[in-house]
C-alpha cells in the first residue's frame, strides 16, 4: 500500500534552467505588451491600458535599426489606439496623423506589406471624417477598391473594404439624425456600392454575405425615408430569407412555424433586422395584419434564443469556404432587446382597452434601459469610450422614443394628467442627455395635441406653429452637415411638419364653424380650403395614418357631398386596415353624420360603433382585492374612465335627436342621463387650468 501510494503521489514542479531561457528583443516586447494588458472601454483599467500601449508603441519606435514589418506594424498600431483614445485629447490628433503617413510611406515602398494598405486608409478615412472632409474619406475608401484590391485577395479583405465604403456613407454626427425631411432617393453613391458588394458576393458565391448587402440596401432605403421603394426590397430579402408568410391579404396571415435548424449566426442576425424593418414599414403602411403577423414571428424569435447569435457584443464570426474566418460587427444583443419592447409598442396602434399593449410594452421596454445601463455593457477589447456612448446614446433614445409613445397613447385615451407627466419627464429627460434638440418638434407637437384636446385653443395654435417651424427643411452644406448647430435649429422631419400643419388647420377649421354668421364662415374657411388641399395632397405619400387623417381633412372642406362620402371611405379603410381605433371612433361619427336624416338605421349602427370605441378609450383596469387597495396609483384614481367626453357627448345629442324622432321615451330618458354624465365629463376638462404660452 505504502508503494503504490508513492507511485501515485505526483511530482514536484522541476526548478527551470534560467540560463537557457533566450531574451526577447526590446522591439518585439514592446509590440507585444498592448495585446497582453488590453482591456475593454468598460474596464475599471481601460485607460491605463490605452496610456501604457501609447507609451509602449513610442518606446518601439524609438529603437535604432527597426525591422521594417514591426516599424509598419507599430506605427499602425499607433494610429489605431489614438482613434480609440479620442482626438479631442491635446496631440492626438496630430500624431495619429503621423502614424498613418509614416506607416503608409513604409507600405508603399515594400510590396510584402501591401496588406497594410486596407487598414491604413481606413483609419484614414476616419480621421478625415473627424475633421469634417467626408468626401476625401470617401474618395479615398474608394481608390481602394478600384485601384488596389486584386482578384487574389483574400475575401474578408475585399468584404471589409466594400463595407467601410458603404459606412462612411451613413457617418453621421450623434448630434443629429439622418436627414428625413421628405421621401428623397437615398444617395446613389451608397445604393451604388452596395449593389457592387453584392455582385462580388454572388461572383464569390458567398450567399451570406449576399444577403448582408440586401439587409444593407433596405436600412439605406428605410433610413432616407424611400418608403415607396421599401416594399420592393423587403420582399425580395424576404424571399431570400425564407420569410414566408402564408395567406391572403384579406383573411388572417400565418407565419411559416420554424425556422431550420441549419441556419448561420448571421442569418438570424439578418433575420431579426429584416423582420424589425418589416413590422416598422406595415405599420406605417397602416397593414396591422402584416405588422402583427411579423411581429409575433419576431417575438418568437427573441424568446427561443436568438439573441445568441448576436455574440456578446455584437461581433458575428461568418465561415467563408476556402477563406479565413470574417468577422462582421451588427447591432448590439442589448440594443435589439430593447429595440424590440420599443418596436412592439409602437406596432400596437390601438388604445382602446382596460390595458393598450402600446403602454404595456413601453412601460417595460422604460424598465428594461434603465436595467441595461446599470449594467456593464459588454464590448470587445478594441473598442473605444466612444462606443459606450454611442451604446448609452441609443439607449437614451428608445426610452424617449417610449416616452413620446405613452403621452400619444394618454392624449387620445383622454388622460390628460398622465400626459402632462409623461410630458415633464420626456423635456427632463432630453434636456439632461442632450437630445432635446433632436425631440423639440416632437415635444411640441405633443404640447400641441395636448392643448388642443383641452379646448387651449391659443395654446394649441402657437404649438403647431412652433413644431412646424422646428421641424421645417434646413440649408445644408457641401457635406451635409446643417448650417446652423444650435437648439433654435430643430430637427427637421416631414411627418412631423405636415402632422403640425396639418392640425393647425383642424383647428382654425373648428374655429371658424364657431362663427355664426353664413358669410363671416365662409370667409374664414376660403384660405384654410386652399392650405388644407395642399397639406391633405402632403399626406398621401406619408404613410396610413397621415393618408387617413388627409382624407378626413379633404371630406370636412369640400363642398360636395360625393367626394365627402368617398373621402370618408377610405379614411374608414385606413383606420380599420391599421387598428387606429382613436381615429376610427371619428370617422364613424363623422359618417353616421351623413345618415342621420336619410338613413336612421343605418346611422345608429354607426353611432353605436363609435360609442363603443369612444368608451373604450377610457376603459381603467379593474380594481384590485380589497386586500391590496393601497396598490392603487393616484393616477389611476384620477381617471373618471369616460373616455373621449367630447366625442361621447356629441354622439349622446345625436342618438337623442334619433330616439325622440322614434318615439322612445325610455331610451331617451337614458340617454339623457347619459348625456349628463358627458356633459359634466367635458366640463371637468374645461376646468383644467393650463400654463398661458406668452
Amino acid at each position: 500500500m505504502a508503494s503504490s501510494d508513492c507511485t501515485e503521489r505526483p511530482f514536484k514542479r522541476q526548478k527551470l534552467d534560467i540560463q537557457n531561457a533566450k531574451t526577447l528583443p526590446p522591439d518585439v516586447l514592446l509590440l507585444s505588451l498592448p495585446h497582453l494588458i488590453a482591456h475593454p472601454p468598460t474596464h475599471k483599467y481601460h485607460t491605463r491600458s490605452l496610456l501604457v500601449t501609447l507609451f509602449a508603441l513610442r518606446k518601439c519606435l524609438s529603437v535604432p535599426n527597426l525591422d521594417i514589418l514591426v516599424e509598419c506594424r507599430a506605427w499602425t498600431e499607433l494610429a489605431e489606439v489614438g482613434l480609440r483614445i479620442g482626438m479631442d485629447q491635446p496631440g492626438i490628433e496630430s500624431e495619429v496623423s503621423k502614424a498613418i503617413s509614416k506607416a503608409l510611406m513604409i507600405a508603399n515602398k515594400h510590396p510584402s506589406l501591401r496588406v497594410y494598405k486596407p487598414q491604413l486608409t481606413h483609419l484614414s478615412a476616419r480621421l478625415a471624417s473627424y475633421q469634417k472632409n467626408t468626401k476625401q474619406a470617401q474618395n479615398s475608401l474608394k481608390k481602394v477598391i478600384t485601384n488596389f484590391l486584386l482578384p487574389s485577395d483574400p475575401p474578408q479583405v475585399t468584404y471589409t473594404a466594400h463595407l467601410a465604403y458603404i459606412n462612411s456613407h451613413f457617418a453621421t454626427s450623434h448630434n443629429h439624425d439622418p436627414p428625413t425631411y421628405s421621401a428623397a432617393s437615398p444617395s446613389l453613391k451608397s445604393l451604388g456600392a452596395i449593389r457592387d458588394l453584392h455582385d462580388l458576393a454572388i461572383q464569390n458565391q458567398h450567399p451570406q454575405i449576399a444577403q448582408l448587402a440586401m439587409v444593407l440596401e433596405l436600412r439605406d432605403l428605410v433610413q432616407y425615408g424611400a418608403w415607396t421603394r421599401v416594399g420592393e426590397s423587403l420582399k425580395s430579402i424576404e424571399r431570400q430569407l425564407n420569410l414566408i408568410f402564408e395567406g391572403n391579404p384579406t383573411k388572417q396571415i400565418s407565419a411559416q412555424p420554424a425556422f431550420p435548424a441549419e441556419r448561420t449566426k448571421l442569418e438570424t442576425v439578418l433575420i431579426v433586422h429584416v423582420l424589425i424593418i418589416g413590422v416598422l414599414y406595415h405599420t406605417y403602411a397602416g397593414d396591422s395584419t402584416r405588422g402583427h403577423v411579423r411581429l409575433k414571428q419576431l417575438h418568437e424569435l427573441l424568446d427561443g434564443g436568438a439573441l445568441d447569435a448576436f455574440g456578446t457584443s455584437g461581433i458575428v464570426d461568418v465561415n467563408l469556404p476556402r477563406s479565413p474566418l470574417f468577422r462582421v460587427q451588427v447591432t448590439h444583443p442589448r440594443v435589439i432587446f430593447t429595440l424590440g419592447f420599443l418596436i412592439s409598442s409602437i406596432s400596437k396602434r390601438d388604445p382602446v382597452g382596460r390595458k393598450p399593449k402600446r403602454r404595456m410594452f413601453a412601460n417595460e421596454g422604460m424598465l428594461v434601459v434603465d436595467k441595461e445601463l446599470k449594467k456593464e455593457i459588454p464590448l470587445p477589447s478594441w473598442g473605444s469610450l466612444a462606443d459606450v456612448e454611442n451604446f448609452q446614446l441609443r439607449m437614451y433614445k428608445m426610452k424617449a422614443d417610449m416616452m413620446c409613445e405613452l403621452i400619444g397613447l394618454c392624449i387620445s385615451r383622454s388622460e390628460f394628467t398622465d400626459a402632462e407627466r409623461h410630458l415633464a419627464q420626456v423635456i427632463a429627460h432630453t434636456r439632461t442627455y442632450n437630445l432635446f434638440t433632436i425631440y423639440s418638434a416632437r415635444i411640441t407637437l405633443h404640447q400641441a395635441h395636448l392643448a388642443h384636446s383641452l379646448g387651449q385653443a391659443d395654446r394649441a395654435l402657437k404649438c403647431y406653429q412652433i413644431a412646424a417651424f422646428i421641424s421645417r427643411r434646413q440649408e445644408t452644406d457641401d457635406i451635409g452637415q446643417h448650417s446652423a448647430d444650435n437648439e433654435d435649429s430643430g430637427c427637421e422631419d416631414y411627418w412631423v411638419n405636415v402632422s403640425a400643419r396639418i392640425g393647425e388647420i383642424w383647428l382654425r377649421v373648428g374655429l371658424a364653424g364657431e362663427e355664426t354668421d353664413e358669410d363671416s364662415f365662409e370667409r374664414a374657411m376660403k384660405p384654410l380650403r386652399r392650405k388644407g388641399e395642399k397639406v391633405a395632397k402632403e399626406c398621401e405619400g406619408l404613410g396610413g395614418t397621415l393618408r387617413a387623417v388627409g382624407a378626413v381633412l379633404s371630406a370636412m372642406l369640400s363642398k360636395e357631398f360625393l367626394v365627402t362620402k368617398a373621402q370618408l371611405r377610405i379614411a374608414l379603410n385606413l383606420s380599420t386596415s391599421a387598428q387606429d381605433n382613436h381615429l376610427r371612433a371619428l370617422v364613424l361619427a363623422l359618417v353616421a353624420a351623413q345618415y342621420v336624416h336619410t338613413s336612421t338605421e343605418h346611422a345608429e349602427t354607426m353611432l353605436g360603433t363609435a360609442e363603443q370605441l369612444a368608451a373604450g378609450l377610457g376603459a381603467q383596469p379593474k380594481a384590485p382585492p380589497k386586500a391590496d387597495t393601497s396598490k392603487v396609483t393616484p393616477t389611476l384614481t384620477e381617471r373618471d374612465g369616460v373616455g373621449n367626453a367630447h366625442l361621447r357627448l356629441w354622439i349622446g345629442e345625436r342618438n337623442l335627436e334619433l330616439k325622440r324622432r322614434s318615439a322612445d321615451e325610455r331610451g331617451a330618458s337614458k340617454q339623457i342621463a347619459a348625456n349628463e354624465k358627458f356633459m359634466a365629463a367635458v366640463v371637468r376638462v374645461q376646468k383644467r387650468k393650463f400654463l398661458e404660452v406668452e
